[in-house]
């Protein structure tokens, strides 16, 4: 083959016009923001609703579309089933199918409505950490087909489907298929998450130091399986706290991050290693071992109590999040300081370390990503909200403050797994 038009053929790959190819398309597709907004729609979509697309575009697709009085809904529910359902795929990332329904469209001409009957596919489309970034519906206009059908008086919905064409037939299919794709999906998140319970340990007990942990899977079933914390103590008495999160977000993260997680614990108390040489002997060790995968991980070594109750913390960060300290007075602020790279890339270079002191009555804050990471909002104002917030807490057990930092900060459930740690030093007379 000429290389010149092999490469030529490569750049034509390239530089597919997809907007062209969507707006090809046979099959009837809309594009939607996860909150609901239209972002596109193939001309076969406008066809089918009759809708030119400066009516539809850059709208809420419930004033795009107003829900007619044939799906007007009941007092106890606030928007149609179709609606629902682009929302439950928008929170779940699951794709949904739903069977004929009745979905009036307004007749601008007249202002009366139509009546029309849909079969509709949602499906989500997810980025590389398994967010939701869009949401595509087909929809098959089955009116035909359902006027030629039984209809039960009782919800106005078709009584017997057995002669319906083959358009619903297939959907009838797609939508089992997506059942257990779901079922099968759910028994992964739950091993995963049976995993990962079962490799994070309570924290020890340690005289004038209080440790409480929590984990809180995603909200989100998409994301599960690489975040986790630890804590132990080494042989000359030190205090070693760390989190870390594995990439991924299956059962092969949580496998993982079980295997990292085992093997830094190791090797930071056999060396009784500092918290920098602890990462770059678990980077030599799990490359060595093959390994494979990244995560980023922050290690911190609390000392033993100082005459005055102070106790200093060494800490080193493997690209993660730094650490917030929040002070007996009750004010908070992060521990500034370098990071070094990831677990996993192999670089080579020592990985930078810094000092801070606690006193008593001094939290020191340990989290993950799920933690403070919010979609459009850059991760420093996240992190500033996130020390006004552990400041503005009133003063609690280390228990209390992290229940309290996860309501505040995750009320309705994290988009990612969320993994946190606080380290209390004890005031006399405390306990």
């Amino acid at each position: 083959m000429d290389p010149d038009q092999s490469r030529d053929d490569h750049d034509s790959v390239r530089t597919i016009d997809y907007h062209a190819v969507f707006g090809a398309l046979s099959s009837a597709k809309l594009v939607l923001s996860p909150d609901l907004v239209v972002l596109d729609a193939n001309d076969a979509f406008l066809d089918s609703v009759g809708r030119p697309g400066n009516a539809v575009l850059g709208r809420h697709v419930l004033d795009a579309f107003p829900v007619p009085p044939t799906t007007a809904p009941e007092a106890s529910v606030t928007e149609p089933p179709v609606v629902e359902s682009l929302r439950r795929v928008a929170r779940t990332g699951r794709p949904e199918v739903m069977g004929p329904h009745r979905y009036d469209l307004r007749d601008e001409a007249s202002g009366g409505w139509q009546e029309r009957w849909w079969i509709t596919t949602h499906v989500p489309v997810l980025d590389a950490a398994g967010r939701v970034t869009h949401l595509v519906e087909r929809v098959e206009d089955v009116t035909d087909i359902v006027a030629a059908q039984p209809v039960d008086a009782g919800d106005g919905h078709p009584q017997a489907l057995d002669g319906l064409p083959e358009v619903v037939e297939h959907a009838m299919a797609v939508s089992s298929t997506l059942e257990r794709f779901s079922a099968a999906f759910q028994r992964e998140r739950a091993a995963a998450i049976e995993l990962q319970e079962s490799i994070l340990t309570a924290p020890p007990r340690v005289p004038g130091l209080t440790l409480a942990v929590r984990y809180r899977p995603a909200a989100r079933e998409v994301r599960v399986g690489g975040d986790w914390y630890d804590a132990f103590t080494t042989p000359d008495g030190a205090t070693v706290v760390v989190v870390g999160d594995a990439t991924g977000h299956d059962i092969r993260a949580a496998a993982h991050m079980g295997q990292l997680r085992g093997t830094l614990r190791s090797v930071a108390y056999a060396h009784d290693a500092s918290p920098g040489g602890a990462l770059d002997l678990t980077d030599r060790t799990a490359l060595g071992l093959g390994l494979d995968g990244t995560a980023t991980v922050l290690v911190a070594r609390i000392g033993a109590a100082a005459d005055d109750g102070t106790r200093s913390v060494t800490w080193s960060s493997a690209g993660h999040p730094p650490p917030v300290v929040r002070r007996a007075d009750g004010t908070a602020a992060l521990l500034a300081g370098r990071t070094g790279a990831l677990l996993g890339l192999g670089f080579g270079a020592p990985r930078p370390e810094h000092d801070a002191t606690l006193h008593p009555g001094d939290v020191l804050l340990l989290y993950t990503d799920g933690l403070v990471e919010r979609r459009d909002v850059p991760l420093r104002a996240s992190l500033d909200d996130l020390v006004a917030v552990v400041g503005a807490l009133p003063g609690r057990t280390a228990d209390e403050l992290l229940e309290a930092a996860l309501d505040a900060l995750v009320p309705a459930g994290a988009e990612d797994d969320v993994a946190i740690l606080a380290v209390r030093v004890d005031r006399p007379g405390d306990g």
